[in-house]
């Protein structure tokens, strides 16, 4: 689940350009449900700006000193509001693309999964003009089989 207004976060940052892609962390934990499943809550977000040496304008990447602010960010929130805060998962936007995860999308959730199987990624596809709904969410999910096959869920 997400908070409403770290939602509201996360759309108002993909809405704030719309010639390139944004990105930012997001902030909560992941606890095992009694039925065995797990549960990511999300109460905040890490922004972040993008790097001017970026590849393209349709892609982002986390670099290891975002994570690390962000990681720094999460343990100020467990401090200041007394509950468990971690780095949970990334979102970022699709401006005038579909919400469907691209196959570097689909590679860089598989990364993170890879060490965090909570870890989720969120894409909000903004800037369409009624080709899909605009600036809803969608979580992705990869799993990945024996042989490296990779398989998303959205």
């Amino acid at each position: 689940s997400i908070s409403s207004d770290t939602l509201s976060v996360c759309l108002s940052h993909a809405l704030s350009t719309e010639t390139e892609e944004i990105m930012g962390l997001l902030l909560g934990d992941v606890t095992k449900r009694s039925d065995g499943m797990l549960e990511c809550r999300i109460w905040s977000v890490s922004l972040h700006q993008r790097e001017h040496a970026a590849r393209s304008d349709d892609r982002v990447e986390i670099n290891p000193e975002q994570l690390a602010a962000a990681t720094v960010e999460a343990e100020q929130l467990s401090e200041e509001l007394g509950v468990h805060t971690r780095v949970v998962g990334w979102y970022h936007s699709h401006p005038h693309l579909a919400v469907v995860p691209s196959h570097v999308d689909v590679c860089t959730q598989a990364m993170y999964q890879g060490m965090d199987s909570g870890f989720v990624g969120l894409i909000f596809s903004v800037f369409n003009h009624g080709k899909v709904l605009p600036g809803v969410p969608t979580g992705t999910q990869v799993a990945v089989g024996e042989e490296g096959t990779m398989e998303t869920f959205v």
